[in-house]
């Protein structure tokens, strides 16, 4: 639905008529595809059964006071306001809720690359001379982001470690300092045990689960908001 002279925040009809029917995310975590049944489900703006993709980079503001609003974070996503594709657009925004559904979280956010999810997830965990424990056989961006640019620019050290090998990963932590543990390989670790490993030490794990969703759901093997999960793949 389009709005129309104006920005209209007082007028229910400025939610799309999809919205008014569907029922809320409810999510049913111990079985993926009844979480993905049960998720908020997206209508075409038309009414369309698949919902509309939507192409454009910028959206309209019809008002200035809507616009400082929208800056201010009095207004959002949950009012169907949009301000930047690279921030949020309808298209991601659905996406980002089916892959919370998928694997039980609060929320997913989606990001134009796998690298731009793996540097932005461990820069918003790890400041100036903290440390990461790492497996030893990662993703190759992975490992350049953890060898090179987090030294030279950060100032973030690494150790790379077997996660099978559990002692050896107690040991690798430094106290006080170490962020993160991460398995993003086809290498089975047990999640579970460097969950709690981790979590004992009040630090934050971090997965690569680009190869198991839906079988290995590792933010149900952790203490509740301690494990970030990143994806890779092209969405076509």
């Amino acid at each position: 639905m389009k709005r129309v002279g104006g920005d209209d925040l007082d007028r229910d009809d400025v939610m799309p008529l999809a919205k008014k029917t569907m029922k809320p995310l409810t999510p049913i975590w111990e079985d993926p595809v009844a979480a993905l049944a049960n998720a908020r489900y997206e209508f075409g703006q038309h009414g369309g059964v698949n919902m509309s993709i939507e192409a454009s980079a910028t959206f309209t503001i019809m008002e200035p006071e809507t616009m400082r609003r929208l800056f201010s974070s009095e207004l959002g996503l949950d009012r169907d306001f949009f301000i930047y594709s690279r921030h949020f657009n309808p298209t991601v925004l659905n996406l980002g809720r089916q892959m919370a559904a998928l694997e039980g979280t609060e929320a997913a956010y989606c990001t134009a690359s796998g690298m731009s999810a793996i540097s932005s997830v461990l820069m918003q965990l790890c400041s100036s001379g903290d440390h990461v424990v790492a497996s030893q056989t990662l993703y190759g961006g992975t490992h350049a982001l953890f060898t090179h640019f987090f030294p030279r620019a950060c100032n973030i050290m690494t150790s790379f470690v077997d996660l099978r090998d559990h002692d050896t990963v107690k040991a690798a932590i430094v106290e006080g300092r170490t962020k993160a543990v991460s398995n993003p390989t086809l290498t089975v670790a047990d999640v579970p045990e460097l969950c709690r490993i981790a979590h004992d030490k009040g630090l934050t794990v971090v997965v690569d689960n680009t190869f198991a969703p839906m079988v290995l759901s590792p933010a149900r093997l952790g203490d509740e908001g301690r494990v970030i999960l990143i994806f890779l793949g092209k969405i076509k």
